[in-house]
């Protein structure tokens, strides 16, 4: 039998082109764009405090902007944060205007058929909020007392499934019913944490407590689809920076509570 020496060449050639085919796809990866640019893009919040906001000097603030400047450091690169509100966090993902989104992402089926998410690093809770003397730790507990909420809101159809409608005070906005807690014209609060920690540091003298939580909304970091690596480097942030405390220190700074025990890992 005869061997074409051109057709092992040609063999040759097609390896090598794949082999090196294959190490420019690796070399894609966003995690070594990121480390050969020196620079990472971040996408973060400005319109959810205490997560994210702009401070009273005009500078992006909050538990995600920590984060994210822990993320740059831990990379060794410089930082770029780009502001924006809930709406552009796929668009921006999916365009390559930023390399990854820290912006109190929750991780759902819909969204995920868009992009990826890692494991959550906080999450929100969606819960009733009451003052010290109201002593309530279970829907079945609420007995005669009313609870404040804004009408058609998540808190809203969670809470109907869970005491009876006449508990329930409905209102048209979240200020309404936030005022009508902190006033006495409903005894506690179906809300999210993050509203009513700011709620709490407006009014110092009826602080809100939780009394029971309703469900919870964690909080992942979001990338694009289909770059292992700088998914494992992002999976390994959030790990890491449990077990040394880091994540815990931003909780108590900003949420003034211990991280989650029994956050998800995907």
């Amino acid at each position: 039998m005869k061997y074409s020496l051109s057709k092992f060449g040609a063999i040759a050639a097609a390896v090598v082109s794949l082999a090196v085919g294959g190490q420019a796809a690796v070399a894609k990866s966003t995690l070594h764009e990121v480390i050969d640019r020196g620079k990472v893009i971040v996408g973060v919040p400005v319109d959810s405090p205490p997560f994210g906001f702009i401070d009273e000097n005009g500078e992006p603030a909050g538990f995600d902007i920590d984060l994210t400047k822990l993320l740059a450091k831990q990379l060794g690169v410089e930082l770029e944060m780009v502001p924006m509100t809930s709406i552009n966090r796929i668009p921006y993902l999916l365009t390559n205007k930023v390399d990854v989104q820290v912006n109190l992402f929750g991780a759902t089926p819909e969204r995920a058929k868009q992009v990826a998410f890692t494991s959550p690093y906080s999450g929100l809770i969606i819960g009733v909020y009451g003052p010290a003397d109201v002593k309530v730790t279970s829907p079945e507990e609420v007995g005669d007392y009313r609870i404040a909420v804004g009408r058609g809101t998540t808190m809203d159809l969670t809470l109907s499934e869970m005491v009876p409608d006449d508990n329930i005070v409905r209102y048209e906005d979240e200020a309404t019913t936030m005022a009508a807690v902190f006033t006495g014209q409903a005894d506690m609060w179906a809300a999210v944490n993050m509203h009513v920690i700011n709620a709490n540091k407006k009014n110092a003298d009826r602080k809100m407590e939780l009394k029971f939580v309703m469900r919870r909304a964690p909080a992942s970091i979001g990338l694009r689809q289909g770059d292992p690596d700088w998914m494992r480097w992002l999976e390994t942030f959030v790990y890491y920076n449990k077990i040394n405390g880091e994540l815990q220190k931003l909780h108590r700074k900003w949420l003034d509570e211990d991280l989650q025990k029994d956050l998800p890992s995907f």
